[in-house]
């Protein structure tokens, strides 16, 4: 167990770092940062967090409202031209420190993006992985799935505790269309995919193409693709 910790703890490179440290996570030529803050200043359509990340609001998970003084976790790219930070996910963090519960003492948030599942463990990079049974998820990660891990450091050490790892939001769409299947994947309106080995749906039912149907989907970051479609219902089987 101790030598997991270590491994995990090399993975976020949490050593001497505070919450508000950036974690470089590679993808494809450039690298994201995963980023905890405070919403510092907010306009109609867009904020900035920590004063320095600016953000739309459209890009807010699960559509919540914002305000300046929210904490918020920030999956964040850097424009290599002019060097400014912006925000392609924000989450609103819900789970206020409880000082009567001590498993949520330091408790601290992290996005990291799925790169590949095996059969007990969730890959965030070649070598490194959490053991699956921490995911709380009613299907199968995929490559390119955004998830929220929810930590702490162990004190005196430089090692992480892993307390969950989840979705990093979920979004219900209705009457939506299946534009191409190809395979056992397919696309669903222009940017939504799924994939038939990690996809819920009703028995007897294989999805066709220009079906229209209800989904849910999960974040994620694949090229081309913005959300991963993880359930799915034909609306012609609903009444």
């Amino acid at each position: 167990m101790l030598n997991l910790l270590r491994r995990i703890s090399t993975i976020f490179q949490w050593n001497n770092e505070s919450e508000e440290t950036p974690h470089k996570q590679p993808q494809g030529n450039s690298a994201l940062m995963s980023v905890q803050g405070v919403v510092t200043s907010l306009c109609t359509n867009y904020g900035w967090i920590n004063e320095s990340i600016f953000f739309h609001t459209e890009i807010v998970c699960d559509n919540m409202p914002v305000r300046i003084g929210i904490n918020v976790i920030a999956l964040v790219e850097e424009d290599e031209t002019t060097h400014v930070l912006n925000a392609i996910k924000v989450k609103i963090i819900n789970d206020p420190v409880d000082s009567n519960d001590p498993s949520k003492l330091g408790k601290r948030f992290c996005i990291k993006c799925v790169t590949h599942v095996m059969q007990d463990n969730i890959y965030v990079s070649k070598d490194f992985s959490f053991p699956i049974h921490l995911f709380s998820g009613e299907f199968k990660p995929f490559k390119g799935d955004l998830v929220l891990v929810a930590y702490s450091m162990i004190p005196g050490t430089s090692n992480v505790n892993i307390h969950s790892v989840s979705p990093l939001s979920f979004q219900n769409m209705q009457e939506v269309c299946i534009t191409r299947l190809d395979g056992r994947t397919g696309v669903v309106e222009p940017c939504m995919f799924f994939t038939l080995d990690s996809l819920h749906t009703l028995p007897g039912y294989s999805p066709g193409l220009y079906d229209i149907v209800n989904v849910v989907a999960v974040d994620s970051i694949l090229p081309q693709y913005s959300q991963r479609v993880v359930s799915m219902i034909p609306t012609d089987m609903l009444y």
